[in-house]
C-alpha cells in the first residue's frame, strides 16, 4: 500500500507539471516569416473607394494579391472669366430707353440719332445707353453700347464719334444693303456711287459708297467682301472710314 501511494504521488506530480490545457498554451513570439505568411493568406478588405463601385473607383489586384483601389481623376472645368475692364466712362444720368435696335439703319452720316462728329457724351444720350470701352482708351478707341442692339462698335477719336462698325446681318443701310449681300447686288443698288478696290492681301475687295452731295463728301459707307459676299460693313468720316488696320491708339 505504501509503495502504491508513492507511485501515485509521483505520477500526479509528473503529469501535473508537464501537462497544459489549451487555455494555458505557451505563447512564442511570431517570426517575421510567420507574419508575412499571415498577411498574405488573410483576405483583402476592400477600401471605401473600391466598395463605392466602378463609377467611383477601379479595383486592381497587385502581384502580391493585395487589393488596391485605383481612383480615377476627375477633370475640373475652368470657368471662362470676363476680360479685364479697359476703362470706364463718366456716368450719365437720365439716358432713357435704348434707341438702337433691330430696326436701326446706317447712313453716310451716322446710325439713327447718333451722328458722326458728336461728342461721346451726346452720342450716349442719343443711343439711350452708356458706352463701354473695348480697346484701351487713348486718342482713338472703340466702345460698344451697354444696352440695345448688339453687333455695333463706335470709334471715338479725340472725344468725338467718327465711325460705326457693323458685325451683324440685322443692321443694314437705309436702302437695305448689308452683310451677306453679294458684290453684284451692292453695285446694282448704288451704281456708279460704288468704287471698288482690291484688298492688299488679295482676300477680297473693299466697296466704298461715295455720296453725291458735296456736303457729304467726307463721309463713306464701306462694304468689305471676300470676293463674292459682303462680310463686314461700316460707315464714318474720313480718314477713319478708310482705315483697315483698326483704330490707331
Amino acid at each position: 500500500m505504501m509503495l502504491l501511494a508513492v507511485v501515485t504521488v509521483m505520477a500526479v506530480l509528473f503529469f501535473g507539471l508537464s501537462g497544459r490545457s489549451g487555455d494555458d498554451a505557451l505563447l512564442l513570439p511570431a517570426s517575421s516569416t510567420t507574419l508575412a505568411q499571415a498577411a498574405t493568406s488573410a483576405p483583402a478588405v476592400p477600401t471605401a473607394a473600391a466598395a463605392a463601385g466602378p463609377d467611383d473607383a477601379t479595383a486592381a489586384d497587385t502581384d502580391d494579391g493585395t487589393l488596391v483601389a485605383v481612383t480615377t481623376t476627375v477633370g475640373v472645368v475652368e470657368a471662362t472669366l470676363p476680360p479685364e475692364p479697359l476703362g470706364t466712362l463718366a456716368p450719365i444720368e437720365g439716358l432713357g430707353v435704348p434707341t438702337l435696335d433691330a430696326a436701326s439703319s446706317v447712313s453716310t452720316v451716322g446710325i439713327d440719332r447718333i451722328m458722326f462728329g458728336m461728342t461721346l457724351h451726346d452720342a450716349q444720350v442719343a443711343a439711350g445707353s452708356r458706352f463701354t470701352p473695348i480697346t484701351p482708351m487713348g486718342h482713338c478707341f472703340l466702345v460698344v453700347p451697354e444696352a440695345g442692339q448688339a453687333g455695333l462698335a463706335f470709334w471715338v477719336v479725340a472725344g468725338t464719334v467718327e465711325r460705326v462698325d457693323v458685325d451683324t446681318r440685322t443692321i443694314t443701310t437705309r436702302s437695305g444693303a448689308g452683310i451677306g449681300d453679294t458684290e453684284d447686288r451692292i453695285r446694282e443698288m448704288f451704281g456708279e456711287r460704288i468704287h471698288t478696290t482690291a484688298l492688299p492681301d488679295g482676300s477680297g475687295n473693299l466697296l466704298a459708297y461715295i455720296p453725291r452731295d458735296v456736303a457729304d463728301a467726307t463721309y463713306r459707307v464701306m462694304f468689305l467682301s471676300n470676293g463674292l459676299q459682303i462680310i463686314r460693313m461700316w460707315a464714318g468720316r474720313l480718314p477713319w472710314a478708310e482705315e483697315l488696320g483698326g483704330c490707331p491708339g
